[in-house]
């Protein structure tokens, strides 16, 4: 035990043979049981023959070594509080990073260092203090091992502790899956097109407005290109392409072009889909007509699809009729209110601003009418509803029959 270099006093070493003697053969120590007893902080001897058995955390077994520090006075006490708070008033001034330098001497990270590399840290940290305060601090932090620098700059210079992460994690995770599950229940049961030309119409208008090809994304899935792939990889495609589909959507499109082939029940022509999609910008064969009359495809815009119930279109008729006799008598041009507003250049103005712009005007007060003109010309522009001021003054003009540019 004495070459194992425990630094066991002689008391210990006597109760540790006491312990394990040898009840058969008296002056005998039973080593073989003191050495599994050790090793268990590693192990459990003979773990392959049992393989439920449940191991212990180690977290808590930690070194008692025999770290006595010495007895300070209250003398010395008081000259090493004084050196703290000298230290620390520095350390805040300077944002000195104090650890580091003593974690180079600590070599083998137990957390001590000598006398000797305490002084030379101390002042390579440009922490002065005489030798009376150094010899108290050596006292307070000091054992037989060294100077316990951790210690010593846990009360020098705190750090807060970070709490654990791990609930924090746990807790996020949830909430993801959560918001994840909601998300495929609103997919669910968002409110969609009900019939098949209605999906169709959608498509074309957001593919004309964001110049998509849709053929690329169903290309990938059709490895002997035969026009058709498998309706599961027909919804990822569609999904793909960020249409935000419906899953009542996906299946009228599944069903209209679905395969009639004996064996492909289960396949879908994309090639029938993406010509019908692709007629917004181009006639399929328009090669071999050459006299043939090709239009372009119009958008029907986003306002006009906008219903209004029976007593808010009357609230709506009343009010454009008021503003457009109020515009006529007085000859008032309207874009150069709302352009103020209008940064980007897009027609669109927040209701906010459309409320202003009528109540400098001293155009409408009443809440009501507010509500049914903001529901008529509300469009979504960057995923936030917004007022379309160039169609509201077009409109007003046309009731009043008067020139736009006038």
């Amino acid at each position: 035990m004495q070459g194992n270099h425990f630094n066991l006093s002689p008391s210990e070493l006597e109760a540790i043979c006491l312990y394990y003697q040898d009840p058969k053969v008296s002056g005998n120590v039973r080593w073989s049981a003191f050495e599994q007893d050790i090793e268990r902080v590693f192990t459990e001897q003979n773990l392959e023959k049992k393989p439920l058995f449940r191991l212990k955390s180690t977290d808590h077994i930690t070194l008692n070594c025999c770290n006595k520090r010495s007895e300070i006075s209250e003398s010395e006490r008081e000259l090493a509080n004084v050196a703290m708070r000298r230290m620390q008033e520095k350390i805040s001034q300077q944002r000195i990073l104090t650890k580091p330098c003593f974690q180079d001497f600590d070599r083998h990270n137990c957390g001590y260092v000598s006398p000797t590399q305490f002084d030379q840290g101390l002042d390579y940290l440009g922490l002065e203090s005489c030798e009376a305060e150094r010899k108290a601090l050596k006292a307070m932090y000091g054992d037989v091992k060294g100077i316990n620098f951790h210690k010593f700059f846990k009360d020098l210079d705190p750090v807060v502790d970070e709490p654990p992460k791990y609930e924090k994690n746990l807790k996020e995770m949830a909430r993801y899956i959560k918001f994840r599950e909601e998300g495929n229940a609103r997919l669910l049961t968002k409110d969609g097109c009900k019939t098949v030309e209605a999906v169709i119409v959608k498509i074309k208008e957001l593919v004309m407005t964001r110049r998509i090809r849709i053929l690329e994304f169903f290309r990938d899935y059709d490895k002997l290109t035969s026009g058709r792939i498998l309706l599961s990889n027909f919804k990822r495609a569609l999904d793909l392409c960020g249409f935000g589909l419906t899953v009542d959507e996906i299946d009228l499109l599944a069903e209209k072009y679905k395969s009639v082939l004996p064996g492909k029940e289960d396949c879908v022509y994309y090639h029938h889909f993406n010509d019908e999609i692709e007629s917004v910008f181009t006639v399929k064969g328009l090669e071999g007509s050459p006299t043939a009359q090709v239009f372009q495809y119009k958008i029907m815009p986003e306002w006009l699809k906008n219903t209004l119930p029976k007593p808010i279109q009357e609230v709506y008729n009343v009010a454009m009729e008021h503003l457009a006799r109020f515009v006529k008598t007085r000859r008032m041009q309207l874009y150069p209110m709302f352009e103020d507003y209008d940064k980007c250049r897009n027609g669109t103005v927040t209701f906010s601003q459309f409320r202003r712009v009528l109540s400098i005007l001293c155009l409408i007060a009443d809440e009501v009418e507010f509500h049914a003109l903001e529901k008529q010309y509300s469009v979504n522009v960057g995923g936030m509803n917004v007022f379309n001021y160039l169609a509201f003054c077009d409109d007003i003009y046309d009731i009043a029959k008067l020139d736009k540019l006038d």
